[in-house]
């Protein structure tokens, strides 16, 4: 049992000497600039000698002004950057135990930025964070959770997005606001930030789906385009309760301009005039939330009626027609032959 634990202790430190600022270590001590700190090794031997490791070197620690041993453990005085990293305690069986010490850097910092956005109320779809800072310019790692609803810590995003589960029921009003933690840390230093707000204040809908239904005098300065916008598929339902406000964006064709258009009730909508392509968004109409991002060109005069283009609908009119005179010519050989007959 003790091989198995000293194995698992050796491959853990492995893991975190290749990859120490990917993820957070398993066992970490911060304090801030001009503190003292003591470490204590988990170990049942008499003897232990103790090394700090940071991102350059690895050196045997001793007696010294800054760093006091006292049995199984070490104190850290007036704590500096050239003091931090993986400390590790050793014995004649090998490595007993480690922890890395950082240095608390979350009150000198202010460029650390934790943005969240949810597309919908519904906790069945998860909020999406992001974050950014200037201070550290080596690797580091970096974490958030949602403290407010005990949430577990997410650390592995997802093309830099952090996804984030909470409780919020759609249909009550919030009575506490959401609270998201964010840590990071680098081979000497640790950062750490909060964040909170409402979810109804970061709601950014998906953008809508949009499709033309019709185009009537299409190409000339009459031209009617009806438009059907329809909820994105995260939205909540019923959508009567949880109205969206629509933004129409289109090109004029004579000059190349854009225009805009909006409207806050029913799916269907027509803009009118010779424009070349269309794109839409949305919003939540009574809490007047972010603009979701514009959905994309839609093409008008070479594009698009019912989902297809000129082109296609020439190719199926021509061969409607092949096949209404490949009919008649069969019916006119037909009637030839019982003529003769």
């Amino acid at each position: 049992m003790v091989w198995l634990i000293r194995f698992t202790l050796l491959f853990c430190l492995c893991i975190m000497n290749m990859s120490a600022l990917n993820f957070f270590p398993e066992k970490f001590e911060i304090a801030e600039r001009h503190a003292s700190i003591t470490l204590t090794c988990r170990t049942d031997k008499d003897v232990i000698t103790w090394r700090r490791e940071d991102a350059n070197t690895i050196e045997n620690i001793s007696q010294s002004e800054f760093e006091i041993l006292s049995g199984w453990n070490l104190t850290v005085i007036d704590l500096q950057e050239d003091l931090t990293g993986n400390y590790t305690c050793w014995s004649d069986s090998g490595l007993e135990d480690y922890t890395y010490l950082l240095l608390d850097k979350s009150k000198e910092t202010t460029a650390f930025n934790i943005n969240c956005t949810a597309e919908t109320f519904s906790c069945m779809e998860k909020i999406k964070c992001t974050w950014t800072t200037n201070d550290f310019t080596d690797e580091f790692a970096f974490r958030l959770r949602n403290t407010r609803d005990n949430g577990d810590w997410v650390s592995q995003p997802v093309d830099g997005v952090f996804f984030l589960q909470h409780s919020t029921n759609s249909f009550s009003e919030e009575s506490e606001r959401m609270l998201i933690t964010g840590e990071a840390a680098s081979t000497c230093c640790y950062m750490k930030t909060e964040q909170m707000f409402y979810l109804r204040d970061i709601i950014k809908p998906a953008n809508p789906n949009i499709s033309i239904c019709t185009i009537k005098n299409e190409g000339s300065d009459n031209q009617i385009v009806e438009l059907e916008v329809e909820p994105p598929s995260t939205w909540p339902q019923p959508h009567s309760f949880f109205p969206l406000k629509h933004q129409i964006e289109y090109e004029i064709r004579h000059d190349g301009k854009l225009k805009t258009k909006e409207w806050e009730e029913g799916s269907k909508f027509k803009v009118r005039g010779s424009i070349t392509k269309l794109r839409g968004r949305c919003r939540d109409l009574l809490l007047l939330s972010q603009w979701s991002e514009w959905s994309e060109w839609k093409n008008v005069t070479d594009g698009e009626k019912g989902g297809r283009s000129k082109g296609q609908r020439k190719k199926t009119r021509n061969k409607k027609k092949n096949k209404i005179n490949k009919k008649t010519k069969q019916r006119n050989k037909n009637k030839k032959q019982q003529h003769l007959n």
